[in-house]
């Protein structure tokens, strides 16, 4: 006798997301762990995308709903938690394509982890696979265990590879209003519980079309990350990402009951917020420059010594 499988939840946000959606749903449906549920939340789509969830309901049973106004991914993805009975949470984009064996390799890699992740292959938009990989194009480095401050700085799991333990929303909600990614939060909050792990497989064909929410960057060389570093393509994203430094340090600690929070992790999400406060601001702050170097290993995580220097040194510079 074989144990019965327990029940995944594989919640899938939408918004106009008709052009890649079958191929999507058909390879979670392909999935090689039967014992699943797939719930759809749509954020006022105004292409097929709904009526493409309708053929799905009515040949698969999958379950959706439209949400009334558009909340953005992220609050569409903290709707669908409460939907879902499963003991286990799988996250889906809708342009993606899994592997057959996604579901069960997690299941089997997961261990005590609260959240494991794992790699992907990149596509583009007519499905042909790209050089490299998720994690090696990423510009982060994959963890696991309890890696509470890294989290706080770098974003290494990817929602599309995600499964996690149903009790990890006990903690995680609700996602606090500086949260710009649910994947991030959630990664962190379970640094905080079960941990993390990390699977090297690559279980999903990761599309890149250039409308993606998130995405990778594929510069290799020196030259072209420092441009990057310095040219208007990513100020937006960097003055966010700076946003987010200081609004979870001036947050979190205020979870600190919640996320059980330790005395030196207090005293990092302070330097936090700080370094945050300081880079946003238009006037040079020394300030910037001596706790870029002194957390330099969590900020700058994959940077070459040179490149280390170099982001420091440019945290003067506005």
């Amino acid at each position: 006798m074989t144990e019965p499988q327990q029940l995944i939840s594989v919640l899938l946000a939408t918004y106009n997301g008709g052009r890649f959606l079958r191929e999507q749903l058909d390879s979670i449906y392909a999935q090689s762990w039967r014992n699943m549920e797939v719930i759809a939340g749509d954020d006022c789509s105004s292409d097929d995308t709904v009526a493409i969830l309708e053929e799905y309901r009515r040949s698969h049973g999958l379950r959706y709903e439209v949400n009334r106004d558009n909340v953005g991914f992220l609050r569409n993805f903290e709707k669908l938690f409460s939907a879902c009975r499963g003991e286990f949470i799988a996250l889906a984009d809708q342009d993606d394509v899994w592997l057959p064996e996604k579901l069960e390799r997690l299941m089997a890699g997961r261990g005590t982890a609260s959240l494991v992740y794992s790699d992907a292959s990149l596509i583009d938009a007519r499905g042909r696979e790209l050089p490299g990989a998720l994690m090696a194009t990423s510009g982060v480095q994959a963890v696991s265990g309890h890696n509470f401050n890294y989290l706080v700085c770098n974003s290494c799991v990817t929602g599309c590879t995600v499964l996690f333990r149903r009790e990890l929303l006990d903690v995680a909600l609700p996602i606090p209003e500086c949260e710009i990614f649910h994947d991030w939060w959630l990664a962190l909050v379970a640094s905080k519980t079960g941990g993390v792990s990390y699977l090297p497989q690559k279980l999903v064909n990761y599309r890149q079309h250039g409308a993606n929410q998130a995405g990778v960057s594929r510069k290799s060389d020196l030259v072209s990350r420092i441009g990057a570093h310095l040219g208007s393509e990513t100020r937006r994203r960097k003055a966010a990402y700076y946003g987010l430094l200081r609004d979870r340090g001036a947050l979190l600690p205020l979870l600190g009951e919640r996320l059980a929070l330790t005395g030196s992790e207090l005293i990092f999400l302070r330097d936090m917020e700080r370094y945050g406060s300081s880079l946003l601001d238009s006037r040079p702050h020394l300030s910037s420059l001596l706790l870029a170097w002194r957390h330099r290993g969590r900020l700058f995580p994959m940077a070459t010594p040179v490149e280390r220097l170099f982001f420091i040194a440019s945290s003067l510079v506005k």
